[in-house]
């Protein structure tokens, strides 16, 4: 499996309009130099921005730990692990330059970080939010898979928990300024106005958020059903997953790179996702981290929005 270098995060003093957080970064260590690969696509690498051309390198900021997508190396500060590591050392292969990874904790600043050319794109995977209404201005995504969006609990399900419809008088744990935070924010005015009552959480990484739940400082851990899946397995039954046939206000939930709207790195990212498609890698990846639930027919860009010209709300 191959490790990719991450950039340990400091702080970034960010001050951009409607986004929130402080998260900084020091620039990336350089990794070793990648072996010649039989994925090198030259035309998608003559694509690519001239100076990510002349640099041989481009930098990915994820929100950093995330199993199975992003899984730290015991004993080895500042390496990776996990699907998405994987991923974007093959999408790497394909360009036929260096991946670095770069960690910002919350989308807002990564997106933030991505805008100002600091990184080439994120990779958490982020949730399409295009045409939607969470939608972040300015954004959009390269797409490579669906997900469901449910909730991780003590095995029994001891508070009852089912869909956010019905999510009231308990504690939900949500990542910081993800979607998955304001859907949580907006139930708990509902379960206000109902005379009830729902406490939100912010956590800053989903291995906050699984032991927050653990620790009975939370009664729900809300997020992408990947990260929770794997933090059930991992549990030796002791959590489990619930409310998986709901929608919880993602229905048709594409994930995948975010990148500002009409990014000249889109059309390369996007055909170099379709190689991996197209040669199995990415299937492979996928199932080998218990991801076979995610996988999609086609990467895209924007598919959540294409989604919804179907399937209006």
């Amino acid at each position: 499996m191959k490790r990719i270098q991450v950039a340990t995060t400091l702080c970034l003093a960010l001050s951009v309009s409607l986004l929130i957080g402080c998260s900084a970064t020091v620039e990336p260590e350089k990794t070793a130099e990648p072996a010649a690969s039989t994925l090198l696509d030259q035309s998608i690498h003559d694509a690519l921005p001239q100076a990510i051309q002349d640099a041989g390198e481009l930098t990915v900021v994820t929100s950093g730990a995330n199993p199975p997508w992003w899984v730290t190396v015991p004993g080895e500060t500042g390496e990776y692990t996990g699907a998405g590591a994987e991923l974007m050392a093959a999408v790497g292969e394909v360009m036929g330059i260096e991946v670095k990874i770069a960690t910002v904790p919350d989308i807002s600043g990564a997106f933030a970080a991505i805008s100002a050319e600091r990184y080439a794109f994120g990779f958490f995977p982020y949730a399409d939010s295009v045409g939607g209404p969470k939608e972040r201005p300015g954004a959009e995504f390269v797409d490579v898979l669906q997900e469901v969006v449910p909730f991780l609990v003590e095995k029994g399900n001891p508070k009852n928990v089912t869909s956010m419809d019905e999510l009231c008088d308990v504690t939900v744990a949500a990542l910081a300024n993800a979607a998955t935070y304001k859907v949580a924010e907006a139930q708990a005015v509902k379960c206000q106005e109902q005379g009830k009552d729902l406490t939100v959480l912010s956590v800053a990484s989903v291995p906050d958020g699984v032991l927050a739940l653990r620790s009975g400082r939370t009664d729900a851990f809300f997020t992408g059903g990947a990260s929770l899946f794997h933090a059930a397995k991992e549990s030796n039954g002791e959590l489990e997953v619930v409310g998986d046939d709901f929608a919880n206000g993602f229905a048709g939930q594409f994930m995948g790179a975010l990148l500002p709207k009409d990014s000249e790195l889109s059309d390369p990212l996007l055909a170099s996702f379709q190689v991996l498609f197209d040669n199995g890698d990415y299937e492979k990846i996928m199932t080998k981290y218990g991801l076979d639930r995610e996988i999609i027919d086609q990467p895209g860009i924007n598919l959540y929005a294409d989604w919804l010209v179907e399937n209006p709300q």
